[in-house]
């Protein structure tokens, strides 16, 4: 007897050939049969001539191997569903921070994909490593449960912050992940599949050279804004003290008339992080208008307007403030 993939109608299936009326033909994952108990796939059987075929209730996944059994005996056959040869057509967007230097204790990176990727096998396709292409062991946090974006195509990279958290058994045996003064690099490498199954295009990384710590508040007060003419379409454009987490940037800013509304319009986030602009959808209002930093708004080192993410207890700069909305104000200039 032989079984083989087909088609039954215009549907895939499992044919089993010359096999008698009632024959109960059963399809498995491989990997999930190997743990034994797992039921059979859902589906029809159906009688095409002297064969028996199954076609799947949910269609087989390109690159899967299946086992078949016939009337619940032992395996018949494993049938492996290759995965068609296609031409690689996501690339990677951006890698976050941009900044070329970055500090010692920076907790989390941002990968943006064209497209929707695949889920489950990140950690086999990123490595950070040091100047000459060795990986630097242990300095990203393993993580079972992904951190993407609702759309798969951002995903968020967190070095251990075990080992950057003073006083953690960690940081205590093990160190920083990353050393002041040295140069590395995250290489994302073109086996990172998306949704389809397909690799990437090419290659992706970003240098950086590592300086020293960042332990302090998020503070607007230090920063520099532009302020457009009223009556103008002209941007606003806010100066930072420091690269900020290009994340959290994209929806932890936003502009309050003097009308109480809501200042609608396109932002941009400037190289490195360290600036934001507004460009209006309106006119600029003549009057006071307010800039509203969310208090969890971060810098690379995961320090908010709210909270020192490393916090020294014995400094009382460091504690926590309050987690209202931050309102930096600014009127239009006239004249």
């Amino acid at each position: 007897m032989d079984v083989t993939w087909s088609r039954c109608g215009d549907q895939d299936c499992i044919r089993g050939k010359s096999l008698p009326l009632g024959t109960r033909l059963q399809v498995r994952p491989a990997a999930a049969a190997e743990f034994g108990g797992v039921p059979a796939m859902a589906g029809r059987l159906l009688v095409d001539g002297a064969d028996v075929c199954f076609v799947p209730r949910f269609g087989f996944v390109d690159g899967t191997t299946y086992i078949v059994t016939i009337d619940g005996h032992a395996a018949l056959t494993r049938l492996h569903r290759r995965r068609p040869e296609r031409a690689a057509s996501t690339e990677i967007l951006g890698i976050y921070p941009s900044a070329a230097l970055v500090p010692r204790n920076l907790l989390r990176l941002y990968i943006w994909f064209s497209a929707p990727m695949s889920e489950g096998s990140a950690t086999e396709h990123l490595r950070l490593t040091d100047d000459t292409g060795t990986t630097i062991r242990n300095a990203l946090l393993p993580n079972e449960n992904e951190l993407w974006d609702a759309e798969h195509r951002r995903l968020t990279v967190l070095l251990d912050p075990a080992r950057i958290k003073r006083g953690l058994a960690a940081h205590r045996e093990i160190g920083y992940p990353l050393r002041s003064g040295a140069a590395v690099r995250l290489v994302v490498d073109e086996g990172f599949r998306d949704a389809q199954g397909n690799g990437l295009r090419t290659t992706g990384e970003r240098a950086y050279r590592v300086g020293d710590d960042e332990r302090r508040h998020v503070d607007p007060a230090t920063w520099t804004l532009t302020t457009p003419s009223a009556n103008t379409a002209e941007p606003l454009e806010v100066g930072f003290d420091r690269p900020l987490d290009h994340g959290l940037l994209a929806r932890c800013l936003r502009v309050i008339g003097p009308d109480g509304l809501p200042v609608d319009g396109g932002t941009e986030i400037g190289q490195g992080e360290r600036s934001w602009r507004l460009i209006p959808a309106r006119n600029w209002l003549p009057g006071s208008h307010r800039l509203l930093v969310d208090p969890g708004l971060e810098d690379v080192a995961g320090n908010s307007v709210a909270r020192v993410f490393d916090r020294d207890l014995t400094r009382a700069a460091d504690g926590p403030r309050p987690t209202a909305s931050v309102a930096v104000t600014f009127r239009p200039r006239v004249g």
